[in-house]
Formats: structure tokens, C-alpha cells, sequence
């Protein structure tokens, strides 16, 4: 028994490593990228939006009656999303390992934006399970400091293994996702009492 928790600890360190190795990686590698290869194929500059850059958003988990959790979430100005999710979560079926959210986004008006992120998703023994996608629509506030995205246009897609469709549907788990722009001193965590 204490063998199998050495294992199971091993492999969530590995994992953990690993995930945050190649999130940071990807991180890297796609900020201050504007003027290469872009996320829809072309040039784009999304700089002037201002939904660029860098938020703590407050995410929903798998089970809805769970609280939400931070999500450091990158906008970049070439069209990219990077989402970075806690490793595990809690679903339905028990525990899930996921990666983050990663995907293109693009100016939807004035002050929302259309994203499209897809995560992958395997269970305690590393086999892969599946994947889901979200799109989302977050508006910034006039003063550029928070958005929210109140659901109603999302929609979430559960895919199998081999990419087949298991659900979708709208929502993003009944509760609006809310964030702060991060900044220097200010990491973005909501003020709470």
C-alpha cells in the first residue's frame, strides 16, 4: 500500500513537473510574437484590443457545485491563448488530470473578444480520455481592467479519445467567469472579505 502511494506520488510529481515545464515553454515562446506566424494563418495585431494581455480569471471546475478556481489566462496580440488550469480537477466519473486551455482568439467588437481553447484531459493510470473544447466570449470593462463573460454565448464540447463528440452544450457552468488584468504588484486575485 505504501509502495503504490511512493508510485502514485511519483507520477503526479513527474506530471506536474512536466505540465509546468511545458506550459512555461509555450509561454515563452509565443510572447512577443507579433509579425511571425500568426493564429489564424496571417498577419494579425490584435494590440490595440483590450482584451490583450495577461488576466487572473476566476474559472468553473468540472462539477458545478465546486468552487471556481484562478486561471492565469494570456491574450497575446498575435492571436493566441495560453490557460493555465490546475493539473487535476474533480468530475463525474472522479479524478481528472487535465492540461490547460490553449487556442486562438479574436476581437468580436469593440470590447469582446471569440475564443476557442481546447484542453486535454487522461485519468490516474495516464491513459488519455478525452478532450474539451470552450468557446468563450469575454467583454473588458471600459477602464480595461476586468472582463467577464456571462455564458450566454459559450459553449463547451466533450470529445472521446479517438475526437468524436460525446456532449455539448451551452454554458459555462451556470456561474459567470469574471478576471483582472494582472499587472506588476497586482496578481489579479478578486478583493475578498
Amino acid at each position: 500500500m505504501e509502495r503504490d502511494a511512493e508510485i502514485v506520488g511519483s507520477v503526479l510529481n513527474r506530471r506536474a513537473a512536466l505540465g509546468g515545464a511545458a506550459t512555461l515553454a509555450a509561454m515563452a515562446g509565443l510572447v512577443g510574437r507579433t509579425g511571425h506566424a500568426a493564429a489564424h494563418g496571417k498577419h494579425v495585431d490584435y494590440s490595440r484590443h483590450p482584451l490583450t494581455g495577461m488576466w487572473l480569471a476566476m474559472a468553473n471546475p468540472a462539477l458545478p457545485e465546486s468552487p471556481q478556481f484562478p486561471a492565469p489566462s494570456l491574450f497575446t496580440a498575435d492571436g493566441f491563448i495560453i490557460f493555465i488550469f490546475p493539473l487535476t480537477d474533480l468530475g463525474p466519473q472522479g479524478t481528472i488530470f487535465q492540461t490547460g486551455l490553449t487556442g486562438t482568439w479574436e476581437p468580436d467588437g469593440p470590447q469582446r473578444g471569440h475564443f476557442t481553447g481546447v484542453l486535454l484531459q487522461s485519468d490516474a493510470n495516464g491513459t488519455f480520455t478525452g478532450s474539451v473544447t470552450v468557446d468563450g466570449y469575454p467583454v473588458v470593462s471600459e477602464d480595461g481592467q476586468t472582463f467577464i463573460d456571462d455564458g450566454s454565448k459559450v459553449i463547451v464540447t466533450i470529445r472521446d479519445p479517438s475526437g468524436a463528440v460525446v456532449a455539448s452544450f451551452p454554458g459555462a457552468g451556470g456561474r459567470p467567469i469574471t478576471a483582472i488584468r494582472m499587472s506588476p504588484g497586482n496578481p489579479g486575485f478578486p478583493d475578498v472579505p
